[in-house]
C-alpha cells in the first residue's frame, strides 16, 4: 500500500506526456489505476464505521496537523512545481485542496456515526490497496521516467532536486509531532518515508 503514496504525490506534481500526448491527456492514463473515486468511498466509510479510523480522522483535524500541513505547502520549491504543471493543464492545487478535504484537513460536513467494533487502519489500506493497480501505476511511471522529452521524467527529476528541502520539512518540529502521534495510532510513518525516499532516488533519511 506504500508504494501507492509516491505515485500520488507524482500525480500532484504533474502527469506523462510524449510528443502525441498532452500533460494532461497522460495525466487522464495514469488516474484509473489509482481508482480515487473508490478510494476516498473506502476511506469515507470508515471513517462512519470504524472506531480507530474515526480517532485519527479526528486528529487530522487538529490545529497541529493544519500547522504541518502549512509546513509543506508554503514551501515556495512547491509553488514553483504548481506554477510548471498549471501552464501545462494540471492544476496541484486543486488535487491538495482535494486530499486535504479527504483527510479532513478542510471542513467536511458530514456527520460521523461510530460503530461499536472497530476495526483497524490497516484493514483500510487493504481495502484500498485491492481497488487500485499499484503495480500497474508504478510500472506506467517508471515507463516515463526512462523515456527521453518527457515531462513527467523532468518533474520527477525537478522533484528529486528537492531532497534537502523535503528533508526540511520532514524535520520541521511540528510535522515531527504529527509524525510521532500517527506512529502512535499505528501507520507506519518510517515505511512511507522509505518509500517516498526510494522513488526519487533519495538514499538517506
Amino acid at each position: 500500500m506504500v508504494r501507492l503514496l509516491p505515485i500520488v504525490l507524482a500525480v500532484l506534481c504533474a502527469g506523462f506526456t510524449t510528443s502525441a500526448a498532452t500533460l494532461r491527456e497522460e495525466f487522464d492514463q495514469l488516474l484509473p489505476y489509482l481508482n480515487m473515486e473508490q478510494v476516498r468511498a473506502i476511506y469515507n466509510h470508515y471513517i462512519q464505521t470504524d472506531a480507530q479510523v474515526a480517532e485519527i480522522y479526528s486528529y487530522l483535524q487538529t490545529e497541529d496537523v493544519d500547522r504541518a500541513w502549512v509546513v509543506l505547502i508554503s514551501q515556495p520549491e512547491l509553488r514553483t512545481i504548481t506554477d510548471w504543471t498549471e501552464v501545462r493543464g494540471v492544476s496541484i492545487r486543486d488535487y491538495l485542496n482535494g486530499i486535504a478535504a479527504m483527510l479532513g484537513l478542510t471542513p467536511l460536513a458530514a456527520t460521523r456515526t461510530v460503530g461499536q467494533s472497530a476495526r483497524s487502519w490497516s484493514a483500510m489500506m487493504e481495502e484500498i490497496r485491492a481497488v487500485s493497480d499499484i503495480d500497474g501505476a508504478y510500472q506506467l511511471a517508471q515507463q516515463f521516467i526512462a523515456t527521453p522529452g518527457s515531462e513527467f521524467a523532468e518533474l520527477h527529476h525537478m522533484v528529486g532536486e528537492l531532497h534537502d528541502v523535503f528533508h526540511e520539512v520532514a524535520e520541521h518540529p511540528d510535522v515531527l509531532r504529527v509524525s510521532s502521534q500517527l506512529r502512535a495510532f499505528g501507520v507506519d510513518v518510517d515505511r512511507i518515508l522509505e518509500v517516498i525516499y526510494m522513488f526519487f532516488g533519495w538514499h538517506d533519511h
